[in-house]
């Protein structure tokens, strides 16, 4: 299967708010490569992030030492959750199918962009994704 790309909305809100504040102090593309770095070492952790992390330390090694550095900056003394990477695979593959069905893509197009079958593009197409809150007026 081809690697669908993640978009900064596909993570978690913790993520989210790391990757905007990394591009915006370090630049764009810092923040989204620390986010899917992280999630690959450290996924379904809580992570402590040192004020000056050493060169071994786990968060140096895995980022390399000038984005630990920078990640440390701005949240050194802190920790956060890291999701487990895949987490929100399934959302993701949905929404790239739908994207490229509303640019007129057919559904065989679709499956070999995303290295998928033709079968699963329909299911993925076909199926409303879960609602997970209750109705505010339940019927009686």
């Amino acid at each position: 299967m081809k690697h669908v790309p993640v978009i900064a909305n596909d993570l978690p809100l913790s993520l989210i708010d790391m990757v905007e504040t990394l591009d915006e102090f370090h630049g764009a593309g810092l923040g989204m490569r620390a986010a899917l770095k992280l999630m690959q070492a450290f996924g379904g952790l809580d992570l402590k992030f040192p004020k000056s992390p050493a060169p071994d330390h786990p968060v140096a090694v895995a980022l390399g030492m000038d984005d630990a550095l920078a990640l440390c900056q701005h949240f050194g003394g802190n920790q956060i959750y890291v999701p487990k990477p895949g987490g929100r695979r399934r959302p993701t593959r949905r929404k790239a199918v739908l994207a490229l069905q509303d640019q007129g893509r057919s559904r065989a197009e679709i499956a070999r962009a995303l290295g998928l079958s033709e079968r699963h593009v329909r299911h993925l197409a076909n199926t409303e994704p879960e609602l997970k809150t209750l109705p505010l007026f339940p019927d009686e």
